[in-house]
C-alpha cells in the first residue's frame, strides 16, 4: 500500500493535471506507448506566448562549456503548417485557450472524446469553466510546440511522436516514462528549484532523465506546489547524461507521456478526439 501511495504522489507531482469513430480509436491506440512497469510517469521553439515565469533563457556566465554532452539532442518539427486548414483551426484553438473560452472548447469536443485510458469521462471532468483549472495550462503547453502529422489527423505536442525517433537513434535506454524533453535555447539547469540558485549547465532541445529520487525526497509542500511538471512556474528535477542532478523550469520541460491532444475531422469539422496523459 505504501508503494502504491508513493507512486500516486509521484504521478500527482509530475502530471496532475480521454467506441469512438474509427479514427478516434486509432488515435487512442497510437497515443498509448508500450507499458513500462515500475517506472515513474512524468509529465521552445514556441509560437505562442510562453507561460509566465521568472526564469529566462539566458546562458549563465558561471558555467564553463562541457566537452561532453549533458543531454540527448532532439529535433522537433511542427508539421501542422503543412495544412492551412488545420493551421487556421489550431490558431483559433490557441486563442480560445488564452481567452479561457470554455464555450469554444466544448464546441470542439464530442461525447466520444477520450479524456482518459480508463473509464469514459466528459469534458466536465476537466472543469473548463474555471479559468484557473489545470486543464488550461496543460492544453496550452500541449499546443505550444505545434503538432505532428498522423494518418487521420494531428497529435500535439510534437514531443510525443518525435521523441521515439530521437531516443532510438541516440540513446535506446531512454524510455518515455523516465525521460524529460527540455525545449528551448540555453535553458538553465539549476542546482536548486529557484531562479537564484547557481546554474550548473544549459540545455538546448535535449532529452534528459526525470529525477524521481529528488521528488521522493522532497517535502510534501514541494511535491504539491513546486516540483510539478504541469505548473508553468514550477520546477522539474532532472538527471543529466553525466549524472549531475538539477532542476529545469517546468515551462520548458515536457514528458513524452504528458498531456497530449489528437485532432481529427468529423463531418468535415476539426474536433479534439483525444486529450490524455500517461498510458
Amino acid at each position: 500500500m505504501t508503494h502504491m501511495k508513493t507512486n500516486a504522489l509521484i504521478l500527482s507531482g509530475v502530471v496532475v493535471l480521454t467506441a469512438a469513430v474509427s479514427s478516434t480509436i486509432a488515435a487512442v491506440t497510437f497515443l498509448r506507448p508500450a507499458p513500462q512497469p515500475e517506472t515513474p510517469k512524468v509529465e521552445q521553439p514556441t509560437v505562442s506566448t510562453p507561460p509566465a515565469t521568472t526564469e529566462k533563457l539566458n546562458p549563465p556566465v558561471v558555467v564553463s562549456p562541457s566537452p561532453d554532452p549533458v543531454g540527448v539532442p532532439i529535433k522537433l518539427v511542427d508539421e501542422s503548417v503543412q495544412s492551412s486548414d488545420f493551421t487556421k483551426f489550431l490558431d483559433r484553438t490557441k486563442q480560445a485557450v488564452r481567452d479561457r473560452d470554455a464555450k469554444y472548447i466544448r464546441s470542439i469536443v464530442t461525447p466520444q472524446t477520450k479524456f482518459s485510458f480508463g473509464a469514459q469521462r466528459s469534458i466536465d471532468y476537466l472543469n473548463p469553466e474555471n479559468p484557473n483549472s489545470s486543464f488550461w495550462t496543460s492544453l496550452e503547453k500541449a499546443l505550444a510546440l505545434g503538432c505532428s502529422k498522423e494518418p487521420n489527423g494531428y497529435s500535439c505536442p510534437t514531443v510525443f511522436q518525435q521523441f521515439q525517433n530521437a531516443a532510438k537513434q541516440s540513446s535506446p535506454e531512454l524510455d518515455a516514462f523516465s525521460a524529460i524533453v527540455v525545449v528551448g535555447q540555453n535553458v538553465n539547469v539549476r542546482s536548486e528549484p529557484h531562479v537564484n540558485s547557481p546554474a550548473i549547465a544549459t540545455l538546448t532541445n535535449e532529452i534528459v532523465k526525470y529525477d524521481a529520487g529528488a521528488f521522493q525526497n522532497a517535502s510534501e509542500q514541494e511535491k504539491s506546489e513546486i516540483l510539478r511538471l504541469d505548473n508553468p512556474n514550477g520546477w522539474t528535477p532532472v538527471v543529466l547524461l553525466d549524472n549531475r542532478r538539477g532542476f529545469v523550469a517546468s515551462q520548458y520541460a515536457y514528458s513524452p507521456v504528458g498531456y497530449r491532444a489528437f485532432f481529427g475531422k468529423e463531418g468535415g469539422e476539426w474536433k479534439m478526439q483525444v486529450f490524455v496523459t500517461g498510458d
